[in-house]
């Protein structure tokens, strides 16, 4: 993998090589930016870069870039969230500051690229501000994150922050179609779902069925009978599915509630979004919304899973219910312990 290789985040690339022509390369960089937007690649391409031994650096062939390239390098260090938290605890930072404070083994500088730098606990993360403030001359820092409000500030503070965007969704179609093997009309819908996010493409590209089936229930209407009848799913990932689908569903009715089908992302559903737009309007449907991204939120926080999707079903029934439920709490409360 080359620069060139990385789709999109032109910005981050051109800084971050400008860095190494110019031989002021930072002890620590913070990328943050969405899930799927190439915040690891860049980070690993950078621990290359740094250690390549080959003319054209990365080169991509010689050992160190190999090496590197397959998480193997004894002098490039991978940390990322582990456990049913889904944390970076404090023993983590311990044993990677252990192995920072060596010699290189092989390379020129030890590097650490630490993923999903918002879920450092504290204790973590007051831990490895301790080193980012009195770096080595041969170590590096790359921390990624997707939520830059969640880090601590001091550790922000004492990193160079780069924000890497959405990707292009011409970039998520090649992808897809390039990769996955998609049909570029799916890979196009795919693309406009993912919102920027190659990761989340793919990842939709491979449950695509189960998606659709989705869909074709939000379809059906909000009959009472239909959705109370309908088993509620049991699984985190489904619930996750079933709250994503119905944010885009309702983003899509608010179009139609306002500015027509061209739009929608639905298309194939436009009749039945034309239908229940006759019911809804857009201060209704921001207002679903808001209360759906709250529940989804909570699922990150470990909330039971079949608790959040029955408030989820409230929810969408509530929607097109003929007066507007008011006052409802928009998030819930985590399990006992």
């Amino acid at each position: 993998m080359a620069w060139s290789d990385i789709l999109g985040q032109e910005f981050p690339k051109r800084l971050l090589q400008a860095h190494l022509c110019a031989g002021r390369v930072a002890h620590a960089y913070l990328l943050a930016g969405p899930d799927g937007v190439g915040k690891g690649r860049v980070a690993l391409e950078m621990a290359k870069t740094l250690n390549c031994v080959g003319e054209a650096r990365p080169c991509d062939a010689c050992g160190p870039c190999r090496q590197i390239a397959r998480r193997i390098h004894p002098d490039v260090h991978f940390l990322e969230p582990t456990g049913a938290s889904e944390q970076i605890r404090m023993d983590d930072i311990r044993s990677l500051m252990g192995r920072i404070a060596l010699r290189p083994f092989s390379a020129r500088a030890q590097v650490a690229i630490l993923a999903d730098a918002q879920r450092l606990t504290e204790e973590a993360a007051n831990s490895l501000l301790k080193v980012l403030e009195e770096p080595s001359a041969r170590s590096y820092f790359f921390l990624t994150t997707s939520r830059l409000s969640d880090c601590l500030p001091t550790i922000v503070s004492r990193c160079q922050l780069i924000r890497c965007q959405p990707l292009p969704r011409e970039s998520v179609r090649r992808i897809l179609v390039e990769t996955q093997g998609c049909d570029p009309r799916l890979a196009e819908v795919i693309a406009r779902l993912a919102a920027g996010s190659a990761s989340a493409a793919v990842d939709l590209a491979a449950r695509w069925t189960r998606y659709e089936r989705i869909w074709a229930s939000f379809a059906e209407g909000p009959a009472s009978s239909v959705w109370l009848e309908r088993p509620l799913p049991e699984t985190r990932q489904e619930v996750a599915e079933l709250l994503d689908g119905m944010m885009e569903w309702v983003r899509d009715l608010a179009v139609a509630a306002t500015v027509g089908a061209a739009p929608v992302t639905h298309a194939a559903h436009i009749e039945a979004l034309r239908r229940q737009a006759l019911v809804v309007d857009l201060d209704r449907c921001l207002e679903a919304a808001w209360r759906l991204a709250a529940l989804r939120e909570s699922l990150e926080q470990f909330v039971s899973p079949r608790l959040v999707a029955a408030l989820a079903r409230e929810e969408w029934l509530s929607l097109f219910h003929e007066t507007p439920v008011h006052g409802r709490p928009s998030t819930v409360h985590r399990e006992e312990e």
